[in-house]
């Protein structure tokens, strides 16, 4: 054995030596091989850090200059610009995912937007009575949102829980793309369903807009077509000083729609999100769903944007749309499997053939 380990330390390990991994010698041979992919990992972790820290600092200062991105397109912009540093270890798929995956969401929503402002052009109404006799009957002969704003709210000193209504209601302007930004990077093909059920319902909340336009509260109470309310959510926009940044493709306010308010898409999306990741979401996740759901339905109707009737029509809209178009999804991947086994089984066949004409050449 100590002859052995003399040849080994002149001459090296064998070639023999060198397919063995008990033999001495191949353990020191192997460790320069891991070194590059150690340094290559680290470097793409360096990489990342250095692109978060400009990502934070840029986003930082943009929103301080410019205001709070709060519009579809400047959401999704920055969105894309995370989804690159999130992919700084793999830009072609970045590339060509965000060519395949995003630019049609970015146009689909940029058309949407420009719909809803020509949908305030109607023919008939803006209707507000159907509003009102429903909330009444489920406020008790109440308007809900004249008597929360009567118990909870003064103008001249905001509480916190006003603050905490501002950011829920905020909070639908990126949460459904930062959800479909995660699943774009950790599971393309729920992703790609996600995508799919939340355009269908923007595009059933623009149907509604079109077919039936609607005053929310705080117009009503301006048109003196109700009890007395107030738009908490620009008042607190102004209390912590700052400002939502302009749209960059929609000109702001020009394609602002202040009668599309049934259904409402505020209470539709956090309902399709608690549907969408429910079955498979353990109880702390499914707790928390609920719970953004009820906060948005409360800061809704307390902030004078949306008549409860609003809601109703937005939840469901979205069980409609998630259910229907779930078993549309779940046929056409049906479909696809099917004409994917149909395509070996023939594939099979013709080998089959092939092997039953050479045959009796070969006897």
């Amino acid at each position: 054995m100590e002859l052995r380990r003399r040849e080994l330390l002149v001459s090296g390990p064998s070639d023999a030596d060198r397919t063995d991994p008990d033999a001495p010698g191949v353990i020191s041979a192997a460790r320069p091989a891991a070194l590059p992919r150690l340094g290559s990992w680290a470097a793409a972790r360096r990489r990342k850090l250095i692109g978060w820290a400009v990502l934070v600092a840029a986003f930082l200062v943009c929103t301080l200059t410019l205001g709070v991105p709060v519009s579809d397109d400047t959401v999704l912009i920055w969105l894309a610009a995370a989804l690159f540093v999130a992919s700084l270890d793999d830009l072609e798929h970045w590339r060509t995912g965000v060519l395949r995956d995003w630019l049609p969401l970015y146009f689909t929503l940029f058309v949407y937007n420009l719909l809803r402002g020509y949908a305030k052009h109607v023919l008939w109404g803006p209707f507000l009575r159907p509003q009102l006799d429903f909330d009444k009957l489920a406020g008790f002969g109440v308007d809900p949102t004249v008597q929360l704003q009567r118990w909870l709210f003064n103008p001249s000193h905001l509480h916190w829980w006003d603050y905490a209504c501002w950011l829920v209601y905020n909070s639908h302007f990126f949460t459904s793309y930062v959800i479909a930004a995660v699943l774009w990077k950790r599971n393309h093909e729920r992703f790609r369903r996600y995508i799919t059920l939340f355009v269908g319902l923007t595009f059933v909340g623009y149907a509604g807009y079109l077919l039936y336009p609607a005053l929310p509260p705080w117009k009503a109470s301006l048109a003196r077509r109700m009890g007395p309310s107030v738009r908490i959510i620009p008042l607190v926009w102004q209390h912590v000083g700052l400002r939502a940044a302009a749209a960059l493709f929609t000109r702001g306010s020009h394609f602002a729609n202040n009668i599309a308010a049934m259904p409402s898409l505020h209470a539709a999306y956090p309902v399709l999100i608690l549907l969408f990741f429910w079955r498979a979401a353990r109880r702390p996740v499914r707790v928390l769903l609920v719970c953004y759901s009820l906060a948005m339905d409360f800061t809704l109707v307390y902030t004078g944007e949306h008549f409860v009737a609003d809601e109703v029509a937005g939840w469901t809209c979205a069980a409609v749309v998630f259910f229907a178009g779930s078993c549309l999804l779940n046929r056409l991947a049906a479909g696809r499997e099917r004409d994917k086994g149909a395509g070996i089984q023939g594939g099979d066949d013709v080998l089959d053939a092939e092997e039953v004409a050479v045959s009796p050449a070969e006897v």
